[in-house]
């Protein structure tokens, strides 16, 4: 009797494995019986997010707690559907203002999370539930342009003949375009969330003008605000060496009609959209860890491509060429305006699309 009292419980095993080959090898069939259509590699990528729904599934299968569990299964669903274009709304901005979910489903788990697997599975439904109604009532919200006013920045250029300008945002929207406003370095409005507080500097030195917008502290928003994230304009009279970093969301550069001589584009976990200008020859630096990557640039450019990818789908126009460890575009040596590119990403996709 002493000894059967002894005996531990015995562990349920892991269905992390079980399930990703379940779902590779229905993606594998799909794939050899002509369903897929496009490029496989890519649309693998964009499937990453049922990492966390099978993390998320087997934690509840192991009796492990509903609170990370849950989450990541909503964050997985929520990142899927953003993936394959069923969520109209920006999803980066989405996750970052349902985070009391999280705190929901800690409070559920400390109720009924353990108890048996059909109280989990209960809890599992009430806490997706309560996570899609957040998700309708955040889109009507949204579509009815319901919100706060943002903070005002204005700088002007007083007569300097080139510029540095750097903007360091943490979590959120960054959209960036060209200035139609004479005499003016930035200008634009930016939201501030939670505790965040920004930070400007701003100096000249030998008619090149140098200016820092930076956000310091938590950007955990607090309230709903549809006037979300940064939305500014730089000059395009004066040739300009940009920096953007952006930690979590959305990196939009519209610099079609700026003027510039470098450009460096830092993004932790999220989306990076750059349209290049025009004309004009200069390096790109482009770093990200988790996300997708779309350059735009015009048709004419000779565009060279260094690159360091881990799980990364690649999209490059069928005339681009490999040349030691390269591309490059078929009129590279040729051509007037370059753009030379180092690209560095750790999971994701990345792609030139042309134009203009």
């Amino acid at each position: 009797m002493e000894e059967q009292n002894n005996k531990k419980p015995r562990r349920r095993g892991s269905l992390f494995w079980p399930l990703i080959l379940i779902a590779l090898g229905i993606f594998l069939l799909l794939d050899n019986i002509g369903v897929l259509q496009g490029n496989t590699w890519a649309t693998v990528v964009s499937l990453w997010p049922l990492l966390l729904i099978v993390i998320g599934l087997d934690g509840i299968y192991k009796r492990e707690g509903l609170v990370g569990a849950t989450f990541l299964i909503g964050l997985g669903v929520i990142f899927l559907l953003a993936n394959f274009g069923f969520l109209a709304v920006n999803v980066w901005r989405m996750v970052i203002y349902l985070w009391p979910v999280l705190l929901i489903a800690f409070g559920f788990d400390l109720v009924i999370g353990r108890r048996s697997m059909l109280a989990s599975f209960i809890g599992l439904v009430l806490i997706l539930g309560i996570l899609a109604g957040s998700l309708w009532f955040f889109g009507v919200r949204v579509e009815r342009g319901q919100g706060l006013a943002g903070e005002t920045i204005s700088q002007a250029l007083n007569g300097a003949t080139g510029a540095h300008i750097a903007i360091e945002a943490g979590a959120g929207e960054v959209l960036l375009s060209a200035s139609e406003s004479e005499n003016t370095l930035i200008s634009g409005r930016v939201s501030r969330q939670g505790t965040m507080r920004l930070e400007e500097s701003s100096s000249q030195s030998g008619g090149v003008a140098d200016y820092t917008l930076r956000a310091v502290g938590p950007s955990i928003p607090g309230r709903f605000n549809t006037d979300w994230g940064w939305n500014l304009e730089i000059t395009k009279e004066v040739p300009v060496d940009l920096e953007v970093s952006l930690g979590a969301g959305n990196l939009e550069l519209d610099l079609a009609g700026v003027n510039l001589s470098d450009i460096d584009a830092d993004l932790g976990v999220g989306m990076l959209t750059i349209q290049f200008p025009d004309a004009g020859s200069y390096n790109a630096n482009i770093n990200g860890a988790i996300g997708s990557i779309i350059l735009e640039i015009p048709r004419d450019y000779g565009v060279s491509i260094q690159y360091d990818t881990a799980l990364v789908g690649a999209e490059v126009p069928s005339d681009y060429r490999r040349r030691d460890g390269m591309y490059y575009s078929p009129n590279y040596d040729s051509a007037l305006d370059k753009i030379d590119i180092s690209l560095d990403l750790a999971i994701g996709s990345w792609s030139i699309e042309e134009g203009r």
